[in-house]
Parts: C-alpha cells; sequence; structure tokens
C-alpha cells in the first residue's frame, strides 16, 4: 500500500509536499507509516496523525 501511496505522489509531483497521514488505528496503517518514512519523500513517521474521531470512539468506548 505504502508503494502504491508512494507512485501516487510521484505522478502528481507531490512527494515534496506531504507533511501527514490521516489514518485509523489499525496495524497496516502503522506499517504503511513507517514504509512512508523510509521512501524518498518528505513524509516523516513522526507525523502520522491517527483519525480523531477514531480515537474518541476508541477512548469513549474504554470509559463506558
Amino acid at each position: 500500500l505504502a508503494c502504491a501511496f508512494q507512485k501516487m505522489l510521484e505522478d502528481f509531483g507531490l512527494t515534496q509536499k506531504t507533511l501527514t497521514f490521516n489514518g485509523d488505528n489499525a496495524t497496516s496503517n502503522d506499517m504503511q507509516t513507517t514504509k512512508l518514512g523510509q521512501l524518498p519523500n518528505s513524509f516523516a513517521k513522526e507525523n502520522c496523525a491517527c483519525c480523531f474521531n477514531h480515537t474518541l470512539q476508541l477512548s469513549a468506548k474504554t470509559l463506558l
């Protein structure tokens, strides 16, 4: 998935314009952000933003 995303960035000339990736808390997204951080683009793994709504839902579910 990360390689396909990287190709899309290259096709649209966005490789040096990506600051963050917004996704849910799925393990596959963790793997994708790790791989994207290793590819030639401006993305850094530390800039991954988990979906706020999903995080809020998980927190509310835990409190209930």
